[in-house]
């Protein structure tokens, strides 16, 4: 059984005893799309603006009771941790975090010492953020070029400052992309 951990809204798994068996991941998120039935014709008429729909993973969760507390005691420690939403890293995913909630109402089962739990996180967007990356450089010339590469692999916005600190004016200033 392949394990790892998880850290959710600044808490990590590993300390309420969770080990997660992630047997199954997502690798794209559903595109949004509208079915429009035509009427005389065969299917349907798929019309979409290229964007996805909230991705929804569910993890399969052991946790061990702590000495002195109770298995019930135990696991309301993990719904109050589970029961907001925020930033969620994957132990197995460096550099990369979603923003995340919970959904549904994960049932669990208890044994003795242990019990074991779905959770589902629904991730809206769908897709992992990185850090904010800032780039500075100066142009000093009229042929001047600034890269600024991102590594991601979905269309993701940015915000670009241009600041003059000099005193002549600046013209004909031109900002391309390029997907590579």
């Amino acid at each position: 059984m392949i394990t790892t951990g998880f850290t959710f809204n600044s808490g990590h798994s590993q300390s309420y005893g969770i080990v997660v068996n992630p047997t199954q991941r997502i690798i794209l998120p559903e595109k949004r799309r509208v079915m429009i039935e035509i009427p005389g014709r065969s299917g349907y008429h798929s019309q979409s603006d290229g964007t996805y729909l909230a991705r929804e993973e569910t993890f399969h969760c052991y946790y061990v009771r702590p000495e002195n507390i109770s298995l019930a005691d135990s696991a309301r420690r993990i719904a109050l941790w589970l029961s907001g939403e925020g930033r969620l890293e994957f132990d197995n995913e460096p550099g990369k975090y979603y923003d995340a909630f919970v959904v549904g109402a994960p049932p669990q089962i208890r044994h003795l010492q242990y019990g074991e739990f779905d959770v589902t996180f629904c991730y809206s967007p769908p897709f992992a953020y990185t850090e904010i990356q800032q780039e500075s450089d100066t142009i000093v010339s009229n042929s001047g070029y600034i890269f600024l590469p991102v590594n991601g692999t979905a269309d993701t916005p940015c915000r670009i400052i241009i600041k003059n600190v000099g005193t002549r004016t600046i013209n004909n200033l031109r900002v391309t992309r390029s997907v590579q």
